[in-house]
């Protein structure tokens, strides 16, 4: 993925004008926008990855969602503050420092019949980071959420990706893709849980990888503005995270 790997949405998906529509937490994407007029603010509050080459803590990650009317919103991310520690580290180095990452600009168009939700988003990842929270140069991508409810809160989605990743030596792109499918659950008027599973293809020409999470998470709203979540997620893959927890809140403005 163009943007990295984060746990989003598989729960909160409802498409109604009224509903938060939150894009936390779970791997696929909700085909909702919010409404005309509206703002939603989205945060990562953390993020705490491990690997076979160290771990990873990413703060403030924030999504400010506007609406703009007919199914359409207009995205504007950042990808926070991130401190990598190597696996090779040796013990009682020095403290490294959070580096700041880089804006995510993107568009969501999103509609629906009675049953089933689908739409399209488009993003491009401008490299405005430094250090190791940063690709180095530009990226993009493409992705095409559906859902389908059912009877009794259950609800099934499927978000199918194209990118175009930043090599490895920040000197160009190359096409990765892959996609996300999610089964959900309303568990009572404030309460949703979700278990989803994720499959990348990325053609580095470096060495291609193939990246596999299985997640689950929970989303606990409270009142009709905000959200809490947490989630997390094990690597199913050689070339994937071994574990990944992440905890954030949205906030419709």
């Amino acid at each position: 993925m163009v943007a990295g790997l984060a746990l989003s949405p598989t729960v909160g998906q409802a498409q109604e004008s009224g509903s938060l529509c939150a894009q936390r937490p779970g791997q696929t994407t909700p085909p909702c926008a919010v409404p005309r007029g509206g703002l939603v603010l989205e945060t990562g509050l953390a993020t705490w990855t491990s690997s076979r080459d160290g771990s990873t803590t990413n703060l403030l990650a924030p999504l400010l969602r506007v609406g703009l009317g007919s199914g359409l919103e207009a995205e504007l991310g950042w990808t926070g503050l991130t401190k990598t520690k190597p696996s090779d580290s040796p013990a009682g180095t020095a403290r490294q420092r959070y580096e700041a990452g880089d804006v995510v600009v993107g568009a969501l168009f999103g509609s629906r019949t009675s049953s089933l939700a689908y739409g399209l988003q488009s993003f491009i990842v401008l490299p405005t980071g430094e250090g190791r929270a940063t690709g180095g140069d530009w990226g993009a991508g493409v992705r095409l959420p559906l859902s389908w409810t059912s009877g009794g809160g259950w609800q099934v989605s499927l978000t199918p990706e194209l990118d175009l990743s930043v090599d490895a030596d920040r000197r160009g792109r190359h096409v990765a893709t892959g996609g996300a499918a999610g089964l959900s659950r309303t568990l009572s008027e404030s309460l949703s849980a979700g278990l989803d599973i994720s499959l990348y293809r990325d053609w580095d020409p470096r060495g291609a990888s193939t990246r596999s999470i299985l997640a689950t998470s929970l989303a606990w709203q409270v009142g009709s503005n905000v959200q809490f979540d947490i989630g997390a997620g094990f690597g199913l893959t050689s070339d994937s995270p071994h574990t990944l927890v992440s905890v954030g809140v949205t906030r419709r403005l």
